[in-house]
């Protein structure tokens, strides 16, 4: 049975692997062991018998939005949930926080439909390109849609 729950240090190193694993393939930013460990406040993982399977970030851009960023699923694991139980933990984080949006950028727009996301013009999101896209290799040709979720 999958948990999902608070990410701690002994996480980093299987959130890295998930997250490497889908930024080499394109689908995702990359992110440093450095970085994950710097930010494992901001993870919840999905795990099975202490194996994570699932990984996912929220993170505060304002005092209005949030973005939920690095959300990856085993591929072995992927069809079961996790990714919704997943985004679920995110929203109830931005809830907590009081934040009353959360933007994502994604290539996954059947599946953020699919919960209850909205698309919108990324471009409107001035915060949000200046916090990551700039150092994005695919800036000048992104391919990622912007979806919002209203909390």
């Amino acid at each position: 049975m999958f948990k999902v729950r608070n990410a701690n240090v002994n996480d980093a190193e299987q959130i890295y692997s998930l997250v490497s694993f889908y930024a080499a393939k394109g689908c995702m930013l990359q992110k440093s062991l450095f970085r994950v460990y710097s930010t494992i406040e901001s993870f919840v993982v999905a795990e099975n018998d202490s194996t994570i399977v699932g990984c996912a970030s929220t993170i505060v851009l304002w005092k209005d939005l949030g973005e939920i960023r690095s959300l990856a699923v085993d591929e072995k694991s992927c069809g079961q949930g996790i990714g919704k139980m997943l985004v679920q933990h995110c929203i109830d984080k931005a809830t907590r926080l009081r934040l009353p949006k959360l933007i994502v950028l994604t290539r996954q727009d059947h599946f953020f439909k699919h919960v209850g996301f909205m698309p919108v013009d990324k471009n409107k999101y001035q915060l949000k390109i200046l916090a990551d896209c700039l150092d994005c290799p695919k800036l000048t040709s992104c391919d990622e849609s912007a979806y919002l979720f209203e909390l």
